[in-house]
């Protein structure tokens, strides 16, 4: 049988140790790559072509929802395998539109892991509990949409962003100073518990706002 090769993306290299002895236990388990830097991430997968790539949610200096969004785009046979210690509706539904195939959680019990590995390497969708109890709360629409929280103004810099507009472009459009965009942008992320634009726009194409269908002001 053969074995399921897998290529870790960790920045911090005492997790990734770790990450690939565990792994490396298991008979039916190869890491056969390990990334450090972002920046060489789509290179190696291209050249490894492993079955699971199992990607740190934060690597500095990259917007890890877009290179996995590109991954999957360019590379669809492999599976992503998002490790995070984040459990927030926004980022995972971020992760999950971006493509990947399960999330789990830095804290979740070391076997969990090996769990969600197999189930990835067969497309099988995979999330750590936690993470599935979040999403089920959130179905119950008890709470107002974070959409809901923005302010008219926040709502059209939201559009011009969904658009691709750069802070420039939204400032020139809405005749408003870029550091009145900036703080427009911090606070859409605030209200929409991102951290990052991409997941920004990303939350406003889930919602089909770059296409004009705005709340009321």
């Amino acid at each position: 049988m053969d074995k399921i090769r897998v290529v870790l993306a960790e920045d911090h290299h005492v997790v990734r140790a770790a990450l690939a002895s565990f792994l490396a236990k298991e008979a039916d388990i190869e890491v056969v790559g390990q990334v450090a830097d972002a920046a060489t991430l789509i290179e190696t997968v291209k050249k490894l072509k492993p079955d699971v790539l199992l990607l740190d949610a934060h690597m500095p200096g990259h917007r890890v929802i877009k290179l996995a969004y590109a991954i999957r785009t360019q590379y669809p046979e492999v599976q992503i395998l998002v490790l995070s210690a984040y459990c927030r509706r926004e980022y995972v539904t971020g992760f999950l539109d971006a493509g990947i195939v399960g999330y789990v959680l830095k804290d979740d019990p070391q076997e969990t892991l090996i769990q969600a590995v197999h189930a990835a390497v067969q497309g099988r969708r995979w999330l750590s509990p936690r993470v599935t109890e979040v999403l089920l709360k959130s179905t119950g629409n008890l709470e107002p949409k974070p959409i809901d929280r923005l302010t008219k103004r926040e709502v059209e810099v939201l559009r011009l962003m969904a658009d691709g507009g750069k802070n420039s472009h939204i400032a020139e459009t809405l005749s408003i100073s870029e550091q009145t965009v900036k703080n427009y942008v911090r606070n859409i992320f605030s209200k929409l518990g991102v951290e990052t634009r991409v997941e920004a726009v990303l939350y406003a194409i889930k919602q089909d706002l770059e296409d004009g269908d705005w709340p009321a002001p």
